[in-house]
C-alpha cells in the first residue's frame, strides 16, 4: 500500500463535486487550473445540471462516474458532507478533499459537524484532507487543485505544508515569481480533521523531488506523534516551521479560521530544538530559510568569508555572524596572495574584505570574482557572503560572474545587493536563477546561512 497522501497528490482519476460555469467560482477555477497546467490524470466534474465546462464532460451525480476514482474534491456546503461521504463510500471513493468551510472554525455547531464527518469517514475506511482546505499542488504531475487562480508555478525542491486555507497559494506564487523558488508540492491541510502535518512530513521525506519541507502551523493535533515523526524526518531532510499563535491574540485569530487548539509556545520551541527542526520567527525568515535550504548545499563548518564595498556594512555583517553562530574565517596566506593583485596596493586584506577601502577597482567582476574563487579554494572558509553595490557607472556582469563561479562552487555562496531598484531587481533575478540566493539584507542572509550551518551540525551531515 502507498502512503495515505499518495491518492491526494498522485491520483490518476479526480472527481470535482460542485463545479460551476461561473468563472470566478471555486469549482470553475479548479477545473481551469487543472486544464491550464496540464494535469496528467483524468478529471470528472460533477454537477446536477450536467453539460460541459472547459471541455470537460460534467456528470450529473456520483453514481454516473466511472469506477476507480482515486480522489473526490468536495465543494458542496458543509451540511451536505455527511450525505456526500455516504455516496462516495457506495461508489468506492475512499479519499475526499473537503474544500468547504463551516466546520470547527465556525463555532460549536461546526465542531460537532466536523466530529460527525470524521466518525463516519472512519467507519467507512475513508481518509479526509481538510475541511476548510485549499487543494494540493504537485508539480511533478501538474496536479493543481486549489480554487485560487494560480499564474506563477514552476518546479523546484521546496514543499510547503499549511494549516491555513489561503496561506499556501499566495505564498507559493510569491516564492515562484519573486524569489525564483520553485516548488515540488503544496499541501494545505485546513482544519486537519484527519490527515495532518505528521502525515505530510512522512510523505515528503520520501519524496525525491522535495529538498526542504516548510510548514506553516497554528496548532498540533497529535503532539506525541508529531514529535516522534519530527525526530525521524529532521535528520534526513531539513524541516522549517513557522508557527503562529505565540500570543493570546495570535491564537485567538488562528482559532477563528481553523479552530486551532492552544499549545504552550515555550514547550513547543524546546521540542522543535530537540527534534532538529528549524524554527522561523517571522514570514520573511520562513521564506529565507526555505530558499537557503533549497538552493545551497550544507556547509562543513561555520567559518564565513565576507566581501563588502563598505567598512560599515562589514561591521553589520560581523555583528550578525556572532548572533547567528557563525565565525569570521581567517584567510590563508595563499588566499591573500591571490586577492592582492586585483585591488589597489594599499587595500587591507582582512575579513570582512572591504574591496573599496582604498578606492574603486577597474574590473568590477574581478573585484568580486577573484576573492570568491580564492575563498572556494581556502580550507579555512566554509561559507561565503558577497555584498554587491550596483550602479551604472561601475557595472557588474552578473551572468558572467555566476557562470565563471559555477564550476568552482563547492561551498554555500549567498549574496546581498543594494542600489537602484531596477538594477537590484535585474541582478537579483540573474543570481537567483543561477542558484545563488539573494537576500533583502545582509542580516537576513547571515541568519539564513546560520540556520544552514546549525542544521548541518545537528544532523551530522
Amino acid at each position: 500500500m502507498g502512503h495515505v497522501l499518495t491518492p491526494f497528490l498522485e491520483p490518476q482519476k479526480v472527481a470535482v463535486v460542485g463545479v460551476s460555469k461561473t468563472i470566478n467560482k471555486p469549482g470553475y477555477i479548479i477545473l481551469k487550473n487543472l486544464k491550464e497546467f496540464g494535469y496528467s490524470g483524468e478529471v470528472f466534474p460533477v454537477n446536477p445540471m450536467g453539460g460541459n465546462i472547459l471541455g470537460y464532460e460534467v456528470y450529473k451525480s456520483l453514481e454516473d462516474l466511472p469506477d476507480n476514482i482515486d480522489l473526490a474534491v468536495s465543494l458542496i456546503p458543509a451540511d451536505e458532507t455527511i450525505e456526500l461521504l455516504k455516496q462516495c463510500a457506495e461508489k468506492g471513493i475512499m479519499n475526499v478533499l473537503l474544500v468547504s468551510g463551516g466546520f470547527s472554525e465556525s463555532g460549536e455547531k461546526g465542531v460537532q459537524l466536523q466530529n460527525d464527518v470524521v466518525e463516519l469517514a472512519r467507519q467507512n475506511g475513508q481518509r479526509l484532507m481538510g475541511p476548510n482546505a485549499v487543494g494540493p499542488v504537485n508539480t511533478v504531475n501538474n496536479l493543481v487543485l486549489p480554487f485560487y487562480p494560480i499564474e506563477y508555478l514552476h518546479k523546484g525542491g521546496a514543499s510547503f505544508v499549511s494549516q491555513s486555507g489561503q496561506f499556501c497559494c499566495p505564498v507559493l506564487e510569491f516564492s515562484n515569481s519573486t524569489l525564483q523558488l520553485g516548488a515540488s508540492k503544496s499541501i494545505d491541510l485546513g482544519n486537519c480533521c484527519d490527515i495532518d502535518e505528521s502525515d505530510a512530513m512522512e510523505y515528503l521525506v520520501e519524496d525525491p523531488q522535495t529538498s526542504v519541507i516548510s510548514i506553516y502551523m497554528e496548532s498540533i493535533r497529535e503532539g506525541k506523534r508529531f514529535w516522534e515523526v519530527s525526530k525521524e524526518v529532521a535528520p534526513k531532510k531539513p524541516v522549517v516551521v513557522f508557527k503562529t499563535g505565540r500570543t493570546e491574540e495570535g491564537l485567538k485569530t488562528a482559532s477563528s479560521h481553523t479552530g486551532a487548539i492552544a499549545v504552550d509556545d515555550t514547550v513547543f520551541d524546546a521540542a522543535l530544538r530537540q527534534s532538529g527542526i528549524i524554527r522561523a520567527g517571522e514570514l520573511e525568515e520562513f521564506l529565507d530559510f526555505t530558499k537557503t535550504f533549497d538552493f545551497l548545499d550544507l556547509p562543513k563548518g561555520n567559518r564565513v568569508a565576507i566581501i563588502t564595498f563598505s567598512g560599515g556594512i562589514g561591521s553589520i555583517v560581523a555583528d550578525a555572524c556572532e548572533s547567528s553562530g557563525l565565525k569570521l574565517a581567517q584567510f590563508s596566506k595563499d588566499t591573500t596572495e591571490k586577492i592582492r593583485p586585483i585591488l589597489p596596493p594599499s587595500t587591507r586584506i582582512s575579513n570582512p574584505l572591504d574591496c573599496f577601502s582604498a578606492g574603486v577597482a577597474t574590473d568590477m567582476a574581478g573585484v568580486y570574482g577573484v576573492p570568491i574563487k580564492a575563498f572556494m579554494e581556502d580550507e579555512n572558509v566554509d561559507i561565503i557572503l558577497s555584498c554587491f553595490m550596483v550602479n551604472r557607472i561601475w557595472p557588474i556582469d552578473f551572468n558572467r560572474l555566476a557562470d565563471e563561479l559555477k564550476p568552482l562552487q563547492t561551498k554555500p555562496l549567498a549574496a546581498w545587493i543594494v542600489g537602484g531598484d531596477d538594477l537590484m531587481r535585474e541582478a537579483t533575478r540573474t543570481l537567483d536563477k543561477k542558484r545563488i540566493p539573494v537576500f533583502a539584507s545582509p542580516e537576513r542572509a547571515i541568519r539564513s546561512l546560520g540556520a544552514l550551518w546549525r542544521y548541518s551540525f545537528s544532523s551530522g551531515k
